[in-house]
């Protein structure tokens, strides 16, 4: 049986201690063997009789544990539960945890199951509908108090953008506090944010009109829900981060399927659009269904469709639609949406509970 302690001096896995990031060599010697899910992007070390996944990012370092206590049907999810014990300075980490609430750190806007820190290492608790999910243990860093910087000056060509968040801003305003947990607005994306995630790939970029709407105001990454959100097809999509943008468009080019693609599938794609695989990837993901569906920024169209249409991806169905002409049409029909009052998608964000 596995046993993981945190202490004030030490991190300890069966008596052995690790500091993050963890080499995975030293962790294999005592979790035992595992497979790994290595993709372009990213790698997933599972140890499937232990219930435990590693997350890293150069296949030499570990720089998160996921303690997995509710099972998942994707690639990389363990075969079993954890059935070990997870202690937070000798007691049991989740008893710990509901008993103490007042130690609950916050470590991003609209974390609604916080975590305890210790030693410089956090156990943040995944929370669906007041279960508890898995356990992410990592290095804990403090966020840094930032002011507000200055806002970047708009392209003259993409300042019709400033008035439609103003509006969409007081639509949301009207139905939803600014203080909820879910109202996830930021400042506007920064120099050093175009620097750092403009470039998706060697020869992709992140359209100069979504970088323009983001110079106007971001959101922050919130695990649950979003008030910015565009309802679609019965569906909704919640704004993605600027700097998630690549993770996201990432993670739909780890889906490609290349000369295994079967044909038929593509068939149900809007003529508009251009793609022979399960995506082009120069579709630019800003929106999430959080369920593998997205909204996206076509910037390669076919002949018959528009730079800058808004395409809804449908995962499970291979529905690849044109759900809007332009970002502009997406975001005003979804205030026109709001002044009619379809707001019933704010009923879970107005009514959430807080109880574990």
């Amino acid at each position: 049986m596995i046993e993981i302690n945190l202490t004030e001096n030490t991190f300890e896995i069966n008596d052995a201690c690790f500091e993050f990031p963890i080499d995975i060599e030293n962790l294999k010697n005592t979790l035992g063997n595992c497979r790994l899910t290595k993709s372009k992007y990213n790698q997933i070390y599972t140890w499937d009789n232990h219930g435990i996944l590693g997350y890293s990012k150069d296949g030499k370092f570990v720089n998160s544990l996921l303690i997995c206590l509710s099972f998942e049907k994707y690639d990389f999810s363990p075969k079993q539960n954890f059935d070990g014990e997870v202690k937070f300075n000798n007691e049991d980490a989740i008893s710990y945890y509901k008993n103490n609430k007042d130690k609950r750190i916050k470590l991003f806007k609209g974390d609604n199951g916080g975590a305890i820190v210790l030693n410089g290492i956090s156990f943040w608790f995944d929370i669906d509908d007041q279960i508890i999910k898995a356990i992410e243990i990592s290095k804990y860093e403090k966020p840094k108090e930032m002011g507000i910087p200055i806002p970047l000056s708009l392209d003259e060509k993409f300042k019709y953008l400033q008035p439609l968040w103003i509006e969409w801003i007081e639509k949301i305003e009207q139905i939803v506090p600014k203080n909820n947990d879910y109202f996830n607005l930021a400042h506007g994306i920064t120099v050093i944010d175009i620097e750092n995630y403009l470039q998706l790939d060697d020869d992709i970029l992140i359209p100069d009109e979504l970088l323009n709407f983001y110079k106007i105001n971001n959101v922050l990454y919130n695990p649950v829900t979003s008030v910015f959100s565009f309802s679609t097809n019965g569906w909704d999509y919640d704004l993605i981060p600027f700097k998630d943008i690549k993770k996201e468009w990432e993670g739909i080019q780890n889906l490609q399927f290349g000369v295994s693609t079967e044909v038929y599938n593509l068939d149900k794609y809007s003529e508009k659009v251009k793609a022979d695989d399960y995506a082009n990837p120069k579709w630019i993901p800003f929106a999430t269904g959080r369920n593998g569906d997205y909204l996206l920024y076509d910037t390669d169209p076919s002949d018959e469709g528009t730079f800058g249409q808004i395409i809804e991806l449908q995962n499970e169905s291979w529905e690849r639609n044109v759900v809007a002409n332009s970002l502009t049409a997406l975001i005003q029909t979804e205030i026109c949406l709001l002044k009619k009052g379809e707001i019933k998608k704010y009923d879970f964000i107005l009514g959430k509970s807080d109880d574990i």
